[in-house]
């Protein structure tokens, strides 16, 4: 099942961008009434923004001369 899942998504989403599949995927959790697209939505408005993660000074790599 879950195989066929994932060959299904690729077929579905092959040739778009990263971008692209992210809106796709919001706007089908922003218009289903599914259990999960509702979970979703109640838990959107009160999600944080992603970070990004930075890598601390400590582990730059300097050249040696």
């Amino acid at each position: 099942m879950k195989n066929d899942i994932q060959a299904a998504m690729l077929k579905k989403y092959r040739g778009m961008t990263d971008d692209e599949i992210q809106s796709d995927i919001e706007r089908q959790l922003a218009t289903s009434d599914s259990p999960v697209a509702k979970l979703w939505r109640q838990a959107a408005p009160q999600a944080e923004p992603a970070k990004v993660a930075e890598a601390p000074a400590k582990y730059i790599t300097r050249r040696r001369k």
